[in-house]
């Protein structure tokens, strides 16, 4: 095909993408919005609006603020001008897929998938996408073709194996996620996979493969998470306190290690303690139900009952299609009766 007709043909496929996009976006490429780091980008489009790599810069400020229709109107504007450019389709996938449109998010990695067949970045977030809409016999396939360009590619194995897990194929997803982390150590989700899979065997050679997942990366809280989730259901409890007070002294907002951190507490009958953790929960997390259910037991125990119902109310609020929150607001209401 001569470059005058492929760049055409690209361009059409763009005007048919977005045609079926119903936008409600106002933002146009002059006007300011409040924001400091689109302003700025808007400044430097005004001065130089033939620039595709201004208007990619802003749409990922967009897509950051989840503002999708902005992000996908920008992204048009930038592949009208360079519709070659493989980080475009993947953003608009990415935003289309967040917008709820799973047709425009293929489309996009067909056509860039189309436009540089071997590019792996590519053919990897294809085979990921599929994965993610559940279509994992096309994802298989796509993964294989990232081996078929390079056949040491650690990530291709390792998105074998998340299928390979989905379609309960363990020998297989075993062997994908080993052949993946052997060819990359750093691959931490996939020694976490490899953990999930041999704890649910109830195989304690899984404890190795989450130890494996730190050393793969020392800053991971969920791979720290893991192995205290999996010392606090073998009973270790002083381990899995430890490691979780590790995990909030790095991240104050990760809310699972106070919500396990407290469930500990409580088994070890310290309801002040737990009470703590729970209260913290709250706090950092107000939009999470459990942070004022738990709270509201460890007020119960406590003898509080009536701070109990107002936390029981809270979670209600939050969750009314939990019925043990239910049962608890009755069972709270009639100890004040």
């Amino acid at each position: 095909m001569r470059l005058s007709n492929y760049i055409l043909a690209v361009s059409f496929f763009i005007a048919a993408l977005f045609a079926g996009c119903k936008s409600d976006a106002t933002t146009s490429s002059s006007v300011m919005t409040g924001d400091p780091e689109i302003d700025a980008i808007t400044a430097q489009i005004a001065v130089d609006p033939d620039n595709a790599m201004l208007y990619f810069e802003r749409s990922k400020k967009y897509y950051d603020k989840k503002s999708y229709d902005n992000t996908i109107l920008d992204l048009q504007k930038a592949m009208m001008i360079d519709s070659l450019n493989p980080d475009f389709y993947h953003l608009l996938s990415d935003a289309f897929l967040d917008y709820y449109n799973t047709k425009g998010a293929m489309n996009a990695m067909y056509k860039v998938v189309s436009l540089y067949p071997d590019r792996i970045p590519s053919l990897l977030k294809l085979s990921e996408l599929k994965y993610i809409l559940e279509d994992y016999d096309g994802s298989i396939l796509t993964a294989n073709e990232v081996l078929r360009v390079d056949n040491q590619n650690a990530e291709a194995f390792f998105m074998l194996g998340n299928n390979f897990k989905a379609l309960d194929d363990e020998k297989r997803a075993i062997n994908s996620y080993q052949t993946a982390v052997e060819m990359d150590s750093g691959l931490t989700d996939a020694w976490l996979s490899l953990g999930e899979i041999y704890e649910s065997k109830n195989d304690p050679i899984a404890l190795t493969y989450y130890e494996s997942a730190i050393v793969s990366n020392t800053e991971s809280m969920e791979a720290l998470h893991a192995k205290a989730y999996y010392l606090q259901n073998n009973k270790k409890i002083d381990e899995a306190l430890k490691i979780y007070n590790q995990i909030i002294l790095t991240d104050k907002n990760y809310t699972d290690a106070f919500l396990n951190s407290g469930l500990l507490y409580m088994e070890l009958d310290s309801m002040d303690r737990a009470y703590e953790q729970f209260d913290i929960m709250v706090g950092i997390a107000p939009t999470n139900y459990l942070g004022f259910y738990m709270r509201g037991i460890t007020l119960e125990k406590k003898g509080r009952v009536e701070d109990a119902l107002k936390d029981y109310q809270s979670a209600f609020a939050l969750n009314n299609k939990e019925p043990k929150i239910e049962e608890a607001i009755r069972i709270v209401k009639n100890k004040i009766k």
